[in-house]
């Protein structure tokens, strides 16, 4: 199969769950810490999709920690604040470089699929932990946990190779402008003639990014409420990208 399309992928949380909630939460049972009340709810209501220094204060803040540190004015906790949050990094880039964080199999198998259907592909998020994690799956780790690489990988690659572009982790803008420079990256390369656009998004907010610029979205259910995919305009919603084809999604509007 040959196409025109173009594939542009969130990566954290639709290819790969990154491991920032473990490394939140095994650093702040550490010393000085010494707090072990940091609940999966409490992440995602506090502390996912926050600014860094904002997770970790509330954090520090709200399970009482700087009383117990004795932390009373500003800068006593801002100190505190920057000291927790340096730790919580260095243990995060140990995680990745270890491999110790979740494949979602679902949207890998469709992803090696694209690829041998010879689709380009990029992946775009604003994170810069996304392109360590994907060079940290390697073909081997792929098969035990996919179970097949559909002959999309040679020996020696990582989840990385399938990427034709990589525009994670950019400084130029919103979500909006990152979907636009993985479309104008995948377009620039030699011999590629792009014609409509898919995006695979598990945030609302990246689905209305997607729409706005004309491109497909498809809306990849985690966490969070299915409806707010479809009310953002995805044109599918799915849990499992398993029950996806390649050409169901270029069948989309035509």
């Amino acid at each position: 199969m040959t196409s025109n399309a173009a594939f542009i992928w969130d990566i954290d949380g639709v290819v790969l769950d990154s491991p920032h909630e473990d490394a939140w939460r095994l650093t702040v049972m550490k010393e000085p810490w010494n707090e072990d009340g940091l609940s999966s709810d409490f992440y995602f209501t506090h502390v996912a999709s926050r600014p860094r220094f904002e997770g970790a204060n509330n954090i520090l803040e709200l399970l009482g920690v700087y009383e117990r540190l004795g932390a009373t004015t500003d800068g006593e906790k801002r100190e505190l604040m920057y000291e927790y949050a340096a730790e919580k990094d260095a243990l995060i880039k140990d995680l990745i470089e270890r491999g110790e964080f979740k494949l979602f199999p679902d949207a890998v198998a469709l992803l090696l699929k694209a690829r041998r259907a010879g689709i380009f592909q990029a992946a775009a998020s604003a994170s810069k932990n996304a392109a360590p994690m994907l060079r940290n799956v390697p073909r081997s780790r792929v098969l035990r946990e996919v179970g097949d690489d559909f002959g999309a990988l040679a020996e020696g690659e990582t989840l990385y190779s399938v990427f034709d572009f990589d525009a994670c982790g950019i400084d130029v803008g919103g979500k909006e402008e990152i979907l636009k420079y993985a479309a104008d990256g995948l377009a620039a390369l030699p011999g590629v003639e792009i014609g409509r656009i898919f995006v695979f998004e598990d945030a609302p907010s990246g689905v209305e990014a997607a729409m706005s610029l004309g491109y497909h979205a498809v809306g990849v259910f985690r966490i969070g409420e299915w409806e707010a995919l479809e009310e953002a305009g995805a044109e599918i919603v799915t849990a499992n990208l398993g029950t996806v084809e390649v050409e169901d999604l270029l069948g989309l509007g035509t």
